[in-house]
């Protein structure tokens, strides 16, 4: 069975609005990092954009690939879509062991009205 990673950084985390998406995957690390700005698009979820020098906290598991699936209905993506919200990327994930690729939804485009969330830490905002 093909597996994958993902790095998750808003309401999949674990405490996250959406987190019983990822019930049933391996958790591989519970506190990593990638590099971007994290944004409050006032939608009740974060937008990631890729930002150099900045770096977002999230989780990464490993998922199927029908789970895969699953995450890209919720994040509006599709494969070669040309209206998705979200684009779906392979980028680096710092862990305490090291360096690992994984995928990674990134907002599209960044509206103005999105604000930045200066912890870059999605659950930490929440609860503030």
């Amino acid at each position: 069975m093909e597996k994958h990673l993902v790095f998750v950084y808003g309401t999949l985390r674990k405490g996250g609005s959406n987190d019983h998406y990822l019930e049933k995957a391996v958790c591989v690390e519970e506190k990593c990092y990638t590099e971007g700005q994290l944004y409050d698009t006032g939608w009740g979820y974060p937008a990631l954009v890729v930002e150099s020098g900045k770096w977002v906290t999230g989780e990464l598991y490993e998922i199927t690939h029908d789970e895969l699936k699953h995450l890209d209905r919720l994040e509006d993506y599709e494969e070669s879509g040309t209206n998705n919200l979200y684009d779906r990327i392979v980028a680096k994930i710092r862990t305490p062991d090291g360096e690992l690729e994984a995928l990674l939804y990134i907002m599209k485009k960044k509206e103005k009205h999105f604000l930045p969330i200066p912890e870059n830490d999605w659950l930490k905002y929440l609860n503030k």
